[in-house]
Formats: structure tokens, sequence, C-alpha cells
């Protein structure tokens, strides 16, 4: 990741780089900025059956970790066989999609550097990893929000950016549908995408704001379980200023996870870097060239780890 709000800001300040045409209606626009969310969804699929929650679960595990461009492939294909009147919809989600990875392949080594670093500076924190990254990404929605948009999570629900229609669900998770069997040989219901973002959706009208007397709730529950709370770490604060550590505005140095190497660019400078990326991604998609798409996935996941795109 980033988290939900960063990618809607992402998604908004970059679909205006697509040729004229690409996405013209209002459902387009929701189609996009949808998939512009990527696979995160189907992590928070747990109103349904045990066994299709892990399903969606390991699918998207298995998107953002493996075989980037045979699944981008797969669901451009997957639109040229949708029913004519779903295909603009069908093809606004899709470079969506390309527009989460564009995001997360160039921030995440960020996040995860972040994270890496905390640990070792305190190492009690090494056991709650998942809830740090969480809290880091949690953060920087929260200063992204004021720094571009002037406003809270009060003004603009984190929940307020799953706003989709009935057509836009079905057509999304007819797409997940068969590129989930295609490509990584599971077998999910397309129906289920629809629910995932519905569940996605519960749960940060749940967490937020930080702070509140129901968010508070949930993790002292989770707490008693767990001993952590990874629905707190979720939760955004309501910020109004620019002030936020964990975007690395002075450009202090960190430490590639997957390279080594010393890097010294801020959560700014890669989300800039990462709108230079995505008019190239799309270029590519639309032209179905998959030799150029592979190319500039170059070999990364989602995570931005080498090596991962056979």
């Amino acid at each position: 990741m980033p988290a939900l709000i960063t990618h809607h800001i992402f998604g908004e300040d970059v679909v205006g780089t697509l040729p004229a045409g690409m996405v013209d209606t209002e459902e387009e626009l929701l189609a996009f900025l949808l998939g512009n969310q990527g696979p995160d969804p189907l992590f928070a699929r747990v109103s349904a059956l045990p066994a299709t929650g892990r399903a969606c679960r390991r699918l998207a595990g298995k998107i953002q970790g493996e075989l980037t461009t045979r699944a981008f492939m797969a669901v451009r294909d997957g639109v040229s066989h949708l029913p004519v009147p779903d295909e603009r919809v069908g093809r606004a989600f899709s470079f969506g999609l390309l527009a989460h990875f564009a995001l997360d392949c160039t921030a995440h080594p960020f996040v995860i550097g972040q994270v890496r670093a905390l640990a070792e500076a305190d190492p009690s924190l090494a056991p709650a990893r998942r809830e740090v990254h969480a809290l880091v990404e949690s953060d920087l929605d929260s200063w992204i929000l004021w720094e571009k948009r002037r406003a809270t999570v009060r003004e603009r629900p984190a929940a307020s950016n799953l706003m989709r229609t009935e057509r836009v669900e079905r057509v999304a998770g007819a797409l997940f549908s068969q590129m989930a069997l295609s490509v990584y040989g599971i077998a999910i219901g397309a129906g289920e995408y629809a629910g995932a973002v519905r569940d996605y959706e519960l749960v940060y009208r749940a967490v937020d704001p930080a702070g509140s007397v129901r968010a508070r709730a949930l993790g002292a529950a989770e707490r008693l379980v767990r001993g952590r709370s990874f629905a707190q770490a979720l939760a955004h604060y309501v910020r109004r200023d620019g002030e936020c550590p964990a975007a690395n505005l002075e450009r202090r140095a960190w430490r590639d996870p997957f390279t080594g190497t010393v890097r010294h660019e801020s959560f700014a400078d890669l989300f800039d870097e990462a709108t230079l990326l995505y008019p190239r991604l799309a270029e590519a998609f639309a032209r179905g060239d998959e030799k150029r798409l592979r190319a500039l996935v170059a070999g990364r996941n989602y995570g931005g780890r080498p090596g991962m795109d056979a």
C-alpha cells in the first residue's frame, strides 16, 4: 500500500493524464477511482463464509506479490469480453488498477523502510510490524488529505472514497474473478468483490476518526484478544497542519529494503515520481504492448520488490 485516502487522491490527480475520451462519464470516473484502490478491498472480505474470505485475501496477496504484467494483461483481455454496454466501465476500472500499482510499487519501499527502521530503533515494535505499517500509512493519509485538499476525515471521510454504482461493482467483480482463475488459479465468485468493497467501507466507517468512542471501543476489544489493535492503527486522526514525520519532508536518509540502497526521497517526491510513471504504464496498457508494459513494471510487485514479475 499506501492506504485508501492517498490512493484516492493519487487517482484524482492522474486521471486527467489519460487521453481524452478514456474516462468521460461520472460512472466511468467512479469505476476508475474504485479500480485505483487495487486489490486492497479484497483483504477486508470478512462477512463471507470463512473459506470464501480466505480465498479473497489469498487472491489479494497474490496480486500484490507476483505476476504483475500477466495479471494486467488478463484484465485487459477480460474487458474485451465484457458485454458492449459494460466495456467503457470495465476499461476505466482497469486503468484505475494500473494507477494503484504505479503508486504502490514506487512508494511501498519507503513505507517498508520506515517500518523496519522503527523496529530497529525500538525492538519491542518488531512483533507489531503490521500495526506499525498501518499506522505509518494512516499518518500519510491524513497528511496528504490536508496537504493536497485542505480537508480532514471529518469533511472527507475515508469511506466516502469508495463510491460506486451497481454496474461498477458487477463489472469489477467479473474482471477480478476472471483474472483470479486464469492467472492465479483461485476461484472466487464474481459477486465477491462487491462484498469486499462493502466490508472495506464498513471497516473505515467503524474506525474513523481516530479517538472516537467507537474507535476506542473497537481497539479495546481487539487488544483483549490480540494484545494490540490493528483497527486503531488503521484509523485516521483529524489533522489540520502540514507536519508529518512519516512523510520524511526533510529528506533524511532511509534504506531501500530490497536493494539496500541509501535513499533520501520524501513521500511527496515518490508521489510525484509515481505520477510520471502512470501515463507511461497507461499508454503501454492501452496499446496492448505487453513487452513495453513488462519493461515499465521492471520486475516489481506491488510492494516494489524486484524479481517478482515472472
